[in-house]
């Protein structure tokens, strides 16, 4: 389908001490889309957001991006990473560099755009997540929400075509969670392409277009929002779902 942005076709992934972390998933992920991997923790969710821009490399089985197999030989997937944005647990700034430095280096270097160019566009990724008074800091004068905020905006300065979550709050202290969650609302507003492993179910029911649910290496089932938490048909999923309530 020409609206599907990344095509994921029977992935399997073996690690070297034999863990099966996935097992046969094909996942399609739709232009506008926000698509929000949930499951209990070891089931493969971040295995699988990796697998997208090969962070990690499928055993068997191919990975589609704009048409392209990104697990073809000889292919530069680097390439096309500029055109995935991915935001991680930790923030992985550069402690040497102030902000505006984290935003622009990569424009600058490996897009080859004018310093000009590179600096206009971080400001204005700086005033959306509301950061703008911060351009002259350095990451160990930020907090934790402020940090990933700004590696948000890091990962919107090129221009990506989806951009990828693995577990964006997990890291941060319950009062600076929202503050990052009301950024990638915002995104989603916007419409831009979104994969989403989170623990944070009002994101997912709020702002999910498709959710995918996971357990032990396979996706055990997917829908709208509506059906995965109103009637969740796979009893795993039943169970998962009522724990993460029985804890919120």
């Amino acid at each position: 389908m020409p609206n599907n942005v990344i095509e994921v076709r029977q992935i399997t992934k073996v690690f070297k001490d034999g863990t099966k972390a996935l097992d046969d998933v094909s996942l399609d992920i739709v232009k506008n889309q926000v698509t929000v991997i949930i499951g209990p923790s070891g089931s493969g969710k971040s295995t699988l957001l990796r697998t997208l821009n090969l962070l990690e490399i499928p055993s068997s089985g191919q990975v589609f991006f704009e048409g392209t197999d990104l697990t073809s030989k000889g292919l530069d997937m680097n390439k096309h990473r500029e055109k995935m944005g991915m935001v991680f647990q930790g923030f992985y700034l550069f402690p040497h560099l102030s902000v505006l430095d984290n935003l622009t280096v990569a424009p600058i270097t490996v897009k080859k755009e004018s310093p000009e160019t590179a600096i206009n566009r971080a400001k204005i990724l700086l005033k959306q997540v509301g950061l703008s008074e911060k351009e002259q800091s350095y990451p160990n004068q930020l907090s934790g929400g402020q940090k990933q905020r700004i590696a948000i905006a890091r990962a919107l300065c090129m221009e990506p075509d989806v951009m990828l979550f693995d577990e964006p709050t997990s890291a941060l202290d319950p009062e600076m969670i929202g503050e990052v969650l009301n950024v990638m609302r915002s995104l989603a507003n916007q419409g831009m392409t979104m994969v989403v492993v989170t623990h944070e179910m009002g994101f997912a029911k709020e702002f999910g277009d498709h959710i995918v649910v996971m357990d032990q290496g396979k996706i055990i089932e997917e829908g709208t929002p509506e059906i995965i938490f109103n009637t969740p048909k796979n009893k795993r999923t039943q169970e998962f779902l009522r724990r993460v309530i029985e804890k919120a």
